[in-house]
């Protein structure tokens, strides 16, 4: 579990990342409270074990018959500044607890320092564009009556669609081929649960600033998103993303060393508010509230984490030219970087209608940063460490399947050809 002790263990890199991010977590406070905190408490246990000693003392002396008035006296005293602090302590506690689980991840040496988009860096392109410019998928799928997004939006509000005959074989023909590289990799496939406790949920993501992001499950099992609403123990979040529940499913527990490395390939529904999103990407199928994605998700040793960051990496470059999808690689810098990550890479591809990359995926290594909050360690030589988790987009059904409209459209007879990989999947090499 995450603790002050921990922070104060990795203080000069804590205190870096949080410099080189351009964050404002104010880890001066954090550390001022807990000292405060610690000092509280050592007081609290003197006065108590005085007191303790000082009852002992008045009941042997009502046994002698002695005058134990000055020592009920002082007997008051005590209580008085057991009562205070114990008064106190909680909501010393309390503020300790909401900024321990918001501490800023450390950042790898090769994260470019800087804010976005400028110290970005870009690591190299494949392919070129199949369509220099083309309607958006949104015009496209609309026109061939593939996407339905007025009807959705009568039922369930702004972003969210309904996709019909097949274009939803493409869609689902993406998600079989992504199962099945990531099988024949030795991935083992997942089918998590799309809920989460939100104590394990602010294990895997900073839930303080995630959680608007987020559909909040109540009790009376209502979906909402008041954060008025009463915290309890087995409040439920929808999930955002699979690697959340592949993060959290070995919680609280030891692995031997010779267990490691864990491959998974997760696929789920995610769910997203996508508050304050504005723009093009607020049309058709790009950002939505809903959509299937199959993430990848390994846990390792600490000093694994290059070999397996290179894996995962080379796993999007291989889907990505198997689609034939023209796309680039950009690595974050450090104001870019996601608060629990310690580098990310973004997959952009080329999105024809509007002349530019958009990201499809996000390959990114935690360290140990969720390891620690979920207490998730492996032991080998008799000595036990946190792991290493990383995680990587494998497809993202809505948003590769807009790709692929746009990029293999022809305007001459209103086709969407089929990339020849998921032609077996989607049983013609045309749909539309």
């Amino acid at each position: 579990m995450i603790t002050t002790r921990y922070v104060r263990d990795h203080l000069d890199e804590i205190r870096k990342a949080i410099a080189d991010r351009g964050s404002a977590f104010p880890l001066e406070e954090l550390l001022e409270l807990d000292e405060s905190w610690r000092k509280m408490k050592t007081e609290l246990q003197e006065f108590q074990a005085r007191r303790n000693k000082a009852s002992l003392e008045i009941s042997e002396m009502k046994k002698r018959g002695g005058d134990i008035q000055a020592q009920i006296s002082a007997m008051g005293e005590l209580k008085s500044k057991i009562d205070e602090l114990e008064a106190t302590i909680p909501s010393y506690e309390s503020r300790i607890d909401a900024l321990i689980w918001s501490v800023p991840n450390t950042l790898d040496p090769s994260v470019p320092l800087g804010m976005p988009p400028k110290a970005n860096k870009h690591l190299g392109t494949w392919g070129k564009p199949r369509n220099k410019q083309t309607p958006s998928h949104e015009e496209i799928l609309s026109k061939l009556g593939l996407l339905d997004v007025e009807r959705a939006a009568k039922v369930s509000g702004a972003r969210f669609y309904y996709l019909r005959g097949d274009i939803v074989m493409l869609e689902q023909a993406l998600l079989k081929y992504a199962l099945d590289k990531m099988s024949k990799k030795g991935f083992t496939l997942i089918e998590p649960p799309f809920m989460l406790k939100k104590r394990y949920y602010r294990g895997v993501a900073p839930l303080a600033t995630f959680e608007d992001a987020l559909y909040k499950i109540t009790e009376s099992g209502e979906a909402s998103t008041n954060k008025a609403i009463e915290h309890m123990e087995e409040e439920l979040f929808l999930i955002g993303t699979a690697e959340h529940p592949l993060a959290a499913m070995h919680a609280e527990e030891v692995f031997p060393g010779k267990a490691l490395p864990l491959k998974y390939a997760g696929i789920s529904p995610c769910f997203r508010r996508e508050a304050g999103a504005h723009g093009k990407d607020t049309k058709g199928i790009f950002r939505v509230h809903q959509f299937d994605k199959v993430e990848q998700f390994i846990y390792c040793r600490q000093e694994d984490e290059e070999k397996y960051f290179k894996e995962l990496e080379a796993n999007s470059d291989e889907i990505f030219q198997e689609l034939g999808l023209h796309h680039q690689k950009v690595l974050l810098c450090s104001g870019d970087t996601g608060h629990q990550m310690r580098r990310t890479i973004d997959f952009e591809a080329w999105f024809p209608s509007q002349n530019g990359f958009r990201e499809l995926a996000s390959c990114s290594s935690a360290g140990e940063w969720q390891s620690v909050r979920l207490d998730i360690k492996y032991e080998e030589k008799g000595s036990k460490k946190y792991m290493t988790t990383l995680n990587n987009t494998a497809i993202s059904a809505t948003r590769t399947t807009a790709c692929i409209v746009e990029n293999y459209y022809s305007e001459k007879d209103g086709s969407i050809t089929v990339p020849d990989v998921l032609v077996p999947y989607v049983g013609k090499s045309k749909i539309g």
